[in-house]
């Protein structure tokens, strides 16, 4: 995946933990938290989210062991990843304090944003 695929990727990423946030904090707002279906609307999302942080992942590290930027490393990015899901599945539990997710997604955008600013620098 070359730097511009891969600078694509991680603002797909971004819009899409912040659009789950979002989905999260409407859920929190409403009196009881909204019901969805494990098969036709969570395990899809996951999967989708699972496949494209897969893609992303893998750039990502090749880039950075190219690049080798001074603050970024590969335990950030699989950090990520790992976040990134637990916001997407939080997204439709809603079982997690508001601030514990409000970290998540901070952290990960923190770190995708500093991607973009090393994809950006290299290009």
């Amino acid at each position: 995946m070359d730097n511009q695929t891969l600078l694509k990727h991680t603002q797909e990423l971004i819009t899409w933990i912040e659009e789950a946030y979002e989905q999260y904090l409407k859920g929190k707002a409403e009196e009881e938290y909204p019901v969805y279906d494990f098969y036709n609307d969570i395990q899809p999302a996951v999967v989708k989210f699972d496949q494209q942080m897969e893609e992303w992942l893998t750039a990502a590290t090749s880039f950075i062991h190219q690049a080798k930027p001074r603050y970024l490393h590969q335990e950030q990015l699989e950090a990520v990843q790992e976040n990134g899901k637990e916001v997407v599945l939080q997204s439709y539990f809603g079982k997690q304090h508001a601030p514990r997710v409000k970290n998540l997604v901070e952290s990960v955008i923190y770190t995708l944003n500093l991607l973009i600013e090393e994809i950006n620098k290299r290009s």
